[in-house]
């Protein structure tokens, strides 16, 4: 399976009898030999030294607890490999679920980071300059290369919260399909991919949903500014209903990327196994343009269902109903209690931009 930063293709987890909480890296002995390893009661991280792990074990526990919090149930145990290809082969993912792992996670290096990002400028430029000789072509890659690199912050994949936000997409699989195994072409597990995208977006630290709930507040203040609220399809940020029925952009981005891959790099794909992917430039930016409304709206969608109904935790509640089989308008009709939440669909999306108009007021001129 295919893995990109942002946008991310579940794994297919099985059920494996789990190990004790101690001892944890010796259970992962077999894929971190020669490799710093750090341990949590929730799981293991390994990297090429032991501040890295140390970094990413903290990130994936604080993940941990979040996710205790907000689904009442424990995340299933963790390995967080950091590599610089991005790859976990086949035997290692297979040995790491046997030892109990049931969440695998692959990670980007700060190395392999980079050099990700280089080689998807190149391909970009590559395909733009196909008529021109290798050597008049290099020094324009090498330039465009340059120009990213100055554009963006070190370790951009490295934020904190990247972690957390990737292993919330499969702990609530885990949870609420366990050993559920996945179908190719669906984003995320077999619910609806709304709640997916908020299972991982709970995860993160609160100064990423701050910076989300800002850029959301700017573009709903423009849509009301320009009367624009209710007309489609301008209106797509606050159409409620139709993002809780809308296909994740990544699943499409996911098997373009990997057809890709396999197209023109079929040695990097590990077998059987699972990987991660970075990209810039037109690849990025052609997922960006499709996602960002996405993650804005996961999030604020995850403020509106706590604001009405008092509840931090009913995501629990939503998750199981999806895992029983149930639709969304099916449990907001359902006898849950749901405090000053609508019971049907059309007057979700009333309350829902009655509620954003309370929560971003106009500013004064």
């Amino acid at each position: 399976m295919l893995r990109i930063l942002a946008l991310v293709p579940a794994l297919a987890m099985v059920w494996v009898d789990p190990v004790s909480a101690a001892g944890l890296c010796a259970a992962a002995s077999g894929v971190a030999k020669g490799r710093a390893c750090v341990e949590s009661p929730n799981g293991v991280a390994v990297a090429d030294d032991l501040p890295r792990a140390q970094v990413l074990l903290a990130d994936a526990d604080a993940g941990a607890a979040r996710f205790r919090t907000r689904f009442g149930r424990a995340p299933a145990r963790f390995a967080v490999l950091e590599t610089n290809d991005g790859n976990v082969d086949g035997g290692a993912l297979s040995a790491l679920q046997t030892a109990g792992f049931k969440a695998v996670l692959p990670f980007l290096s700060p190395k392999g980071f980079d050099l990700q990002i280089e080689a998807s400028v190149r391909r970009a430029v590559e395909a733009q300059t196909a008529g021109l000789s290798a050597d008049m072509r290099e020094p324009i890659v090498q330039e465009a290369i340059a120009k990213v690199k100055a554009g963006r912050p070190p370790q951009t994949a490295q934020q904190p919260g990247v972690i957390a936000h990737e292993l919330g997409h499969m702990w609530y699989i885990d949870a609420f399909w366990p050993g559920r195994e996945l179908r190719g072409g669906h984003y995320g597990g077999p619910g609806p991919d709304w709640m997916d995208e908020v299972a991982a977006v709970l995860m993160e630290p609160e100064s990423m949903a701050s910076a989300r709930i800002g850029q959301f507040g700017d573009r709903y203040r423009k849509l009301r500014a320009a009367d624009a609220l209710r007309n489609a399809p301008d209106n797509v940020l606050v159409d409620l209903p139709g993002f809780l029925n809308s296909a994740h952009p990544g699943a499409a981005r996911g098997r373009e990327m990997l057809a890709k891959i396999r197209e023109e790099e079929p040695d990097a794909l590990p077998k059987n196994g699972v990987m991660i992917r970075a990209s810039s430039g037109p690849e990025a930016e052609k997922f960006a343009e499709s996602a960002i409304h996405y993650y804005l709206q996961s999030t604020m969608a995850a403020e509106y269902l706590v604001a009405r109904t008092g509840d931090p935790a009913v995501f629990a509640r939503i998750a199981a109903a999806f895992g029983r089989g149930e639709t969304m308008a099916q449990w907001l009709a359902n006898n849950e209690p749901k405090g000053k939440l609508p019971r049907d669909l059309t007057a979700l999306q009333a309350d829902w931009l009655a509620w954003l108009d309370q929560r971003f007021p106009a500013t004064s001129a």
